[in-house]
C-alpha cells in the first residue's frame, strides 16, 4: 500500500514541476550549446547585434559530457572559464 501511494505522489509531483526548456540538459537543467545561434554567440560572447544593442547573456550552459561533450569552448566562456581548458591567469 504504502508503494502506491509513494508513486502516486512521485506522479504527483513531476507533474507539478516546471517542464524542461526544449534545449535544456535534463541531468544539470541548464541550456545546451547545440543547436548554436547566432543570439546565443552574441549573448555569451558580449556582442552587439543588429539593433545596436547587447544580446541578453543566456547564462551558464550546459558543460555535461554525455550530451555536450564538455560543452566546447562556447560552454566554458559562459561560466566565466578560458575557453581552452586551462587555468585563468
Amino acid at each position: 500500500m504504502t508503494a502506491a501511494l509513494n508513486g502516486r505522489i512521485h506522479r504527483l509531483e513531476v507533474a507539478a514541476l516546471p517542464s524542461l526548456a526544449e534545449h535544456a540538459c535534463r541531468a544539470c537543467g541548464l541550456r545546451h550549446v547545440r543547436p548554436l545561434t547566432l543570439a546565443l554567440l552574441r549573448g555569451v560572447l558580449r556582442v552587439t547585434g543588429g539593433t545596436g544593442l547587447l544580446a541578453p547573456h543566456p547564462g551558464p550552459l550546459c558543460l555535461c559530457e554525455p550530451c555536450c561533450g564538455g560543452g566546447g569552448w562556447l560552454g566554458r566562456l559562459s561560466h566565466g572559464l578560458p575557453p581552452d581548458g586551462g587555468e585563468s591567469t
